[in-house]
């Protein structure tokens, strides 16, 4: 099943290139008073419920159309995630084997939009390139606290499509502010995928355009520390809990710059296709950046 938010936060899924209404069989719908907080409540509620929302929500899909998928707006999926939580260097860029140490960064709630938003680039001017990566995330089902690597996966509710958007060649930086953690900067969407669709998460091809242009089309069985490792790791540090997202990393071959006006897209196999308009504030930026060891 693939669960969405559209138009003023009604809670839907996806039915082939239309989407259903399932916000008659939604939980907590008094929340969404408390607009994008709201809406986190609702999808949280599902999350954690959803062994028996399920059975309805199939029901109506069965027995409904629902509209296209053209005509209403998609929202995020998770308007206002606790955690959004990434990966740093995840994945075998090079053509040396480099198995990368686990590390993640932070990203705040702002940074959330969804399908067809913009991403805001302001003008940082020691900044050589913006670039949106497209990474595949996954989204926790339960707390998870003390996880063993061998149940990790079942902790998981889902997946779904993650822009981490970056920025390249600031100098002197002490953190990841400047250059990760900045409003907009995590699209998401356009739905959560539940698990049982997605029956290997390190066998997931994943795509990215640049104004219509094919940039990316990479494997997650390339990353470096798997889905379950992760999970297993980060849950001996801190409490995951229903609804944190958790974005794996990119494969770095192939990323492009980012500018005023583009148009980017990415699609998980099985999980939609995300679409987003690029704003910049400040003057192109172009320049070509790679990991150490990428000679492409």
């Amino acid at each position: 099943m693939k669960l969405l938010f559209f138009d003023e936060f009604r809670l839907g899924a996806l039915k082939r290139d239309r989407v259903v209404d399932l916000s008659a069989a939604a939980p907590r719908q008094d929340a969404l008073a408390f607009g994008t907080l709201g809406a986190e409540a609702v999808i949280e509620a599902v999350i954690t419920d959803f062994a028996s929302l399920r059975p309805r929500f199939e029901e109506i899909l069965a027995e409904e159309d629902g509209v296209p998928l053209a005509s209403v707006r998609i929202r995020p999926p998770l308007p206002r995630p606790h955690n959004v939580l990434c990966a740093f260097s995840n994945y075998q860029d090079g053509d040396a084997p480099n198995r990368s140490p686990l590390d993640f960064f932070h990203k705040g709630s702002g940074a959330i939009v969804g399908d067809g938003d913009t991403i805001q680039v302001p003008n940082i001017e020691d900044v050589t390139v913006f670039q949106a990566e497209p990474e595949f995330a996954y989204v926790i089902g339960r707390p998870a606290h003390n996880v063993a690597e061998a149940d990790a996966l079942d902790y998981v509710f889902g997946y779904t499509n993650f822009f981490d958007v970056s920025a390249r060649g600031a100098q002197n930086r002490r953190t990841t502010f400047l250059s990760k953690e900045l409003d907009t900067w995590g699209p998401l969407g356009p739905a959560i995928t539940t698990k049982d669709e997605i029956p290997d998460p390190q066998n997931v091809q994943m795509k990215f355009w640049h104004n219509g242009e094919l940039k990316q089309d990479y494997n997650t069985a390339a990353m470096n520390n798997s889905v379950a490792r992760q999970i297993a790791w980060l849950s001996k540090l801190l409490t995951l809990q229903p609804g944190d997202v958790i974005s794996c990393g990119v494969h770095h071959r192939g990323l492009t710059p980012i500018n005023d006006g583009d148009k980017i897209e990415m699609e998980g196999e099985g999980m939609g296709r995300l679409h987003l308009t690029v704003r910049s504030y400040g003057p192109r930026k172009d320049a070509h950046w790679r990991p150490p060891g990428v000679k492409d």
